[in-house]
């Protein structure tokens, strides 16, 4: 692997580019290694009205829970530093997130310098009620990041960046691990990521397991930081130890796309677009067959890079703009509503 050191600005650039502003549109089936076909004129699905249940969100830097229609807000854990995607447990007593450090030490020599530590997180419900500063911890590594709750119970999700605790901070090499909960043991479901270059952002799972959609991102000169986002892989789980040269091929029509999240009935996988000429949340069917549109954000709602979360019942979701504001809205992209003004939101999750 490449040794090349990163500054903590090129870190944050390579984060936040992969997981910038998007978009794209729906689909019919084609050869298999053609895109889906973007439908103009989608015919309705069926959504149903908005469902009930509780929507867990970042403001400030805590954790926070509300109904779906915005109302009963309550602070669950007081931590000023969250960032990236909340999962709540099968359970929904517990929410999964990630809190954010940094390492400012240098190596006598000079190397090394800030960057950014990230660790999984777990607020337990039951305790928020009388005391918002318990909190347990899901990962030891510095490097855990985005994890999204398996449907078992057993096994939390993430992306792990295995160079995270150098002090002379390699450059990052995000693999996608799964943690216990209970004891904190990790293991990486890629058995080569100690030599593979290319790194595996924002995962997501389908419920039952079956199915992966990762962000690709590498550097096209291995001389050279040059890392960037490169789209988005949907594989079967039994095919995790791709060559690492095909799983830098993004799926068929996801090459401009980040942050996935499967619905939880595992037939869509909403994204967004990293096309900045058409931004927007789009969705693909499980077998790539056909895309769909869910938001067209206005000059004025610039989306944040995060994954969006899906309602239970699979037919809407909720999401989160730049300017702070969290919306829900169903999957003909009709029906959008806010559920907070603008501030310091982010990250909605909804629970099972």
């Amino acid at each position: 692997m490449p040794k090349s050191k990163l500054s903590l600005t090129l870190f944050t650039g390579l984060v936040l580019f992969a997981l910038t502003t998007l978009t794209i549109g729906p689909v019919s089936a084609q050869k298999k290694d053609s895109p889906p076909p973007i439908l103009k004129e989608p015919g309705k699905l069926d959504a149903g009205p908005l469902p009930m249940g509780r929507i867990a969100f970042i403001g400030d830097g805590a954790i926070w829970i509300m109904d779906t229609d915005g109302k009963n807000r309550q602070r669950v854990c007081a931590v000023m530093n969250s960032r990236g995607r909340l999962s709540f447990a099968p359970d929904n007593k517990r929410i999964a997130f990630s809190r954010e450090g940094k390492d400012t030490n240098r190596l006598p020599s000079e190397e090394g310098g800030s960057h950014q530590l990230h660790d999984v997180f777990m607020v337990i419900l039951d305790s928020a009620a009388t005391n918002t500063n318990w909190w347990r911890r899901a990962t030891f590594t510095l490097g855990g990041y985005y994890a999204e709750w398996s449907r078992f119970d057993t096994l939390i999700y993430c992306q792990n960046d295995v160079n995270a605790g150098f002090v002379d901070y390699i450059s990052p090499s995000h693999q996608l691990a799964r943690v216990n909960p209970n004891d904190g043991h990790i293991e990486y479901l890629r058995k080569d990521w100690q030599t593979i270059t290319t790194s595996m952002i924002m995962p997501s799972i389908t419920r039952d397991g079956r199915k992966l959609a990762y962000g690709i991102v590498y550097s096209s000169d291995p001389n050279k930081i040059n890392l960037r986002n490169f789209g988005i892989k949907i594989i079967d789980m039994k095919d995790i130890m791709l060559a690492e040269s095909k799983m830098r091929q993004p799926s068929p029509g996801l090459g401009r796309a980040t942050a996935p999240s499967w619905s939880p009935d595992g037939q869509w996988l909403a994204y967004l677009n990293n096309d900045l000429s058409s931004p927007g949340i789009f969705m693909v069917k499980h077998d790539l067959s056909e895309i769909r549109q869910i938001f067209n954000p206005s000059i004025s709602q610039q989306l944040t890079a995060q994954p969006v979360a899906w309602s239970p019942n699979s037919k809407w979701i909720t999401f989160a703009t730049a300017d702070g504001r969290i919306y829900v809205i169903d999957i003909n992209g009709e029906n959008l509503r806010p559920l907070t003004g603008g501030g310091k939101f982010s990250n909605p999750a909804w629970s099972n």
